[in-house]
């Protein structure tokens, strides 16, 4: 993971303890957005935007149809509800699962604390908690669209806002019991490196 890059804002819609299987039913998928003002996250956009770019000249080349070809912009808008102020967003995430040749593989991010303490998941991560993102932009072309997708690899916290868990509600009781989710207890951490995968730095 020494190879990510990495990127800090505030986190929307997090979740990365246990993946989300709306769309994704048989493993689903860990994905958390990330907030930067529209001045903050322009070195970020123009460099992803730029990642686009290439592809499409690529693909503009090797097409029977260049005319036909778009981009898809590599962020977009978010409107706080509460404050009415507006943020640029980018979106990551990770698959939790799939198959290729050698049977079924499972993945899920490493989340850590400011201190690089892995973090169990007993303490959810609330909408605007201040974040890094460690991620590996890879661009794509899909039915006639290029775009970049943001690859997550690990999250750390630097400010948490508490989510509010609606298991507060309610006291423990004897009954029914689910089967226990694995929390992530890994320890290897792309945030104590600088390395990058190209001479822009962080953003």
């Amino acid at each position: 993971m020494s190879k990510a890059m990495k990127v800090e804002g505030l986190s929307m819609y997090c979740k990365v303890f246990e993946p989300d299987k709306k769309f994704e039913k048989k493993y689903g998928k860990y994905s958390i957005d990330l907030l930067k003002t529209e001045e903050d996250a322009q070195k970020l956009s123009e460099y992803l935007q730029g990642l686009i770019d290439e592809r499409l000249a690529e693909e503009v080349k090797a097409s029977k149809k260049p005319e036909s070809l778009s981009t898809r912009p590599p962020c977009d808008v978010h409107t706080d509800k509460k404050t009415g102020l507006e943020y640029t967003r980018f979106k990551f995430n990770m698959n939790a699962g799939g198959t290729n040749a050698n049977g079924e593989w499972h993945q899920k991010p490493a989340v850590f604390d400011a201190k690089l303490n892995v973090m169990s998941g007993e303490n959810l991560i609330g909408n605007m908690s201040k974040v890094k993102v460690a991620f590996v932009p890879t661009t794509y072309m899909m039915n006639g669209v290029v775009g970049v997708s943001l690859k997550m690899e690990a999250v750390q916290v630097l400010k948490l806002e508490s989510y509010k868990d609606p298991k507060s509600l309610f006291d423990e009781e004897e009954g029914y019991t689910e089967t226990a989710i694995e929390k992530d207890t890994r320890k290897e951490t792309p945030f104590d490196s600088d390395e990058t995968v190209n001479a822009e730095g962080d953003f």
